[in-house]
């Protein structure tokens, strides 16, 4: 398959077209997780009993606390009605990746990471929050991270 970016800078919106001789699994596939990508830029988060549109570029993290799932943007905690599994459905193949059981990082917020002697990864992000990457997410981390 080939891919081809073209950038002209008087075109207002992006727009993906895909040429093909027919539709085979891997262009379906591809089509369905563009529009996925394309429709998911905003979430409603909730604080202090109001509803918040939270744009995916401003969100840190999504994560779970007392079985309830929270997103962190702005320096401020909202709870969102969605749980993480489908979340990382949602972000399947973007910056939000699974770091543990609790917690989906959007790395676009991460400020550094720390490997320590025990293999385990410390992210920092960049509001100074400190989180880790559970064992079994690390190699993960590496491969979408190139190290």
């Amino acid at each position: 398959m080939n891919v081809e970016l073209k950038i002209d800078k008087s075109i207002k919106e992006s727009k993906v077209v895909i040429y093909a001789s027919e539709a085979t699994t891997e262009i379906t596939d591809l089509v369905n997780k563009l529009q996925k990508y394309s429709s998911n830029k905003t979430i409603v988060g909730q604080l202090e009993d109001k509803n918040y549109l939270l744009d995916r570029g401003e969100i840190e993290s999504f994560y779970s606390e007392e079985s309830k799932i929270y997103a962190r943007a702005n320096n401020k905690i909202y709870k969102v009605k969605y749980k993480l599994k489908e979340l990382e459905e949602m972000f399947e193949h973007t910056t939000f990746i699974r770091i543990s059981k609790y917690e989906i990082a959007n790395f676009n917020k991460v400020e550094s990471l720390d490997v320590n002697a025990n293999a385990l990864i410390c992210l920092r992000y960049k509001s100074g929050e400190i989180t880790y990457v559970s064992r079994r997410n690390v190699k993960k981390i590496k491969e979408y991270l190139g190290i």
